[in-house]
């Protein structure tokens, strides 16, 4: 797995959501843990794009790998919900506030550097509705990448148009920060609703709002 957050090593596998602290430091301490093809020591801090690898035989020291769809309303903060499905689960990647659609929820760090990894250019789809009508000029420019103020954007996969002009279903295989928002009201237009369909395989489909459903890895990937 490769590191997103300058940190401590114990603290880094904590993160993932299979360790505790202390196991992280017990597998630490016994020689199984190893940073950029070197062993690592306690206490040592991991930067940015480190390779981390767990040499025990077992990466989840049989503990269960767990994978949660859940459809996410508008108004809640992502990783903020006491709910006993979620024990233990971190969710890949993030919806803003005012956003909803599709999460998933894991314990899985492999799945988890495999969707977040930009190099997998991995699929996710989303509708957008917006105040003013958008017209073949918008499908265009995404489609061809953009630069904004907050940052360069690769090229969307997919931009359609649809609904009276003001609604859009849009496919981003790059997952910046606000990706959709930033580009949108570049283009002067105001978002009234954003809504994630897909993450790779998996779909939204019918799941009612604020509901989780158990999937296997195989949904995903």
């Amino acid at each position: 797995m490769i590191v997103r957050s300058k940190n401590r090593i114990n603290k880094c596998l904590q993160e993932t959501g299979l360790y505790s602290r202390r196991e992280a430091d017990s597998l630490i301490a016994g020689g199984k843990v190893w940073v950029n093809k070197s062993r690592c020591i306690l206490g040592q801090i991991m930067n940015i794009g480190d390779e981390l690898e767990i040499k025990s035989g077992s990466e989840s020291i049989n503990k269960e790998l767990k994978y949660v769809a859940y459809h996410k309303p508008r108004g809640e903060i992502t990783g903020i919900k006491d709910n006993d499905e979620l024990k233990n689960l971190h969710p890949i990647g993030r919806l803003d506030k005012e956003s909803e659609g599709l999460l998933i929820y894991t314990n899985d760090p492999t799945l988890t550097e495999e969707l977040l990894n930009p190099k997998n250019k991995i699929e996710k789809e989303y509708r957008v509705q917006t105040r003013e009508k958008m017209t073949p000029r918008v499908e265009k420019i995404m489609l061809s990448g953009m630069y904004t103020q907050e940052a360069t954007y690769a090229p969307a996969k997919k931009v359609k148009i649809e609904d009276g002009e003001h609604y859009v279903n849009v496919t981003l295989i790059e997952g910046k920060k606000h990706e959709i928002r930033r580009m949108l009201n570049a283009l002067n237009l105001t978002i009234v609703s954003l809504k994630r369909m897909r993450i790779h395989k998996l779909r939204l489909s019918n799941m009612k709002l604020g509901a989780f459903k158990i999937i296997k890895k195989e949904d995903i990937i």
